[in-house]
């Protein structure tokens, strides 16, 4: 392939990059594990840069025998070759600790991990800088002819990464009861194959420019994955929202096992309006993400859908066999909140409570949310807790 089509595609490559890295400014960067997705999209780019002018250098000089005659261009292209191997094992590296934030939600056990995480790329990047120490006194032919001898081994490290990242991520899959959050896990596991695979490839099949355009588009789709995610989930609690209980309703119903019976519950905070009179917003926020933690707390091992659905309201959606298990169900949630007692130290005599109802959706059409939250509020199992005097 001619270097005027390859310099076409990885412009296009880095535009799209750019593009999608400009879109993190305002929307997504707040959260670590999005903050390395950005730095792995800059790094990729680094990398297509770097990749196309170290194949430009030592195609054009190579022809006309300069390699022997400039050690200059020599110098250059051992320095660009070693920072563009460097570049390719920092992306394993980032793309490891993005699934490892994404997944284990802890930045403590991040940053006390993280000489262990960076012990494999220092190794390859610092075996990279040697070999271009070596191409200040040899030819590029000599130079290249290592750098091609260390192109497994350095495959391998980012090998060692791709696993570790996929042993993380089936182990955290297989520790979802929830289906939704399953295949999640899987897909973020299995992605990184992709371009793993095409710089195998790529390091058989040289001429076909496969590495940069697949390392764009795969970082992409990841984006467009992340950025459904925050769509869907609410961004006080982190749960899911009203849209993606709508897209799990129409999963649930298309995809329900014949022997169980698919039931709603909805869960209203008492004295919601109250207390944001008395206590203000950030008092409110604080109700409904402690009560969030609490209903998480309850559905774990229990294969069940939690969703905000309102300023003051939650939904689980869970599969049964009888009515009996969703009454035995929401008795266990009425007593957990009352021995947790939970209160603000501004609301001692304020405990947070709510209102509970439930139905069965079997019974009911999935494509009107609201005749659903409807028949559920005509099956009270708990009314609202009328708010405590001052």
């Amino acid at each position: 392939m001619s270097y005027i089509g390859l310099i076409e595609i990885n412009i296009i490559c880095i535009a799209v990059l750019i593009i999608t890295l400009l879109q993190f400014k305002d929307s997504i960067l707040r959260h670590l594990e999005e903050r390395i997705l950005g730095f792995t999209i800059i790094d990729t780019i680094i990398y297509i840069v770097l990749s196309t002018v170290t194949k430009m250098l030592y195609s054009v000089h190579v022809q006309s025998d300069l390699y022997t005659s400039n050690q200059k261009i020599c110098v250059i292209y051992a320095v660009m070759y070693a920072l563009s191997l460097s570049s390719s094992l920092l992306l394993a590296q980032l793309w490891f600790s993005f699934i490892f934030l994404r997944i284990r939600k802890s930045v403590y056990s991040y940053k006390h991990l993280f000489p262990l995480f960076s012990t494999p790329s220092i190794i390859g990047i610092f075996i990279c800088i040697g070999i271009s120490i070596y191409g200040f006194t040899n030819d590029c032919h000599t130079t290249s002819l290592q750098f091609r001898r260390l192109l497994p081994f350095l495959i391998g490290l980012n090998f060692i990464y791709i696993i570790a990242t996929m042993v993380l991520g089936i182990q955290h899959a297989i520790a979802q009861r929830n289906s939704t959050n399953r295949k999640e896990a899987f897909y973020l596991s299995f992605i990184a194959l992709v371009p793993s695979g095409s710089c195998i490839i790529q390091y058989f099949v040289p001429n076909i420019p496969l590495t940069d355009p697949i390392f764009a588009l795969t970082l992409l789709h990841v984006y467009v994955t992340l950025l459904k995610y925050r769509i869907t989930s609410d961004p006080l609690t982190g749960v899911n929202n009203k849209i993606r209980l709508i897209d799990y309703l129409q999963y649930i119903t298309q995809h329900q096992d014949s022997s169980k019976r698919l039931f709603i519950l909805v869960m209203e905070v008492d004295f919601f309006k109250d207390i944001i009179r008395n206590f203000g917003y950030e008092m409110s926020d604080r109700v409904i993400a402690d009560l969030a933690s609490f209903f998480k707390r309850q559905c774990r091992g229990q294969n069940a859908f939690l969703a905000r659905t309102g300023d003051n309201q939650f939904a689980i959606v869970m599969e049964r066999d009888e009515v009996s298990e969703i009454e035995s169900f929401c008795q266990k949630l009425v007593r957990e909140c009352d021995r947790d007692s939970m209160q603000s130290d501004m609301m001692t005599t304020w405990k947070i409570s709510f209102s509970l109802h439930y139905a069965e959706i079997s019974n009911i059409s999935t494509s009107n949310i609201s005749q659903i939250f409807a028949e559920a509020k005509k099956n009270c199992y708990k009314p609202e807790t009328p708010a405590p005097k001052d």
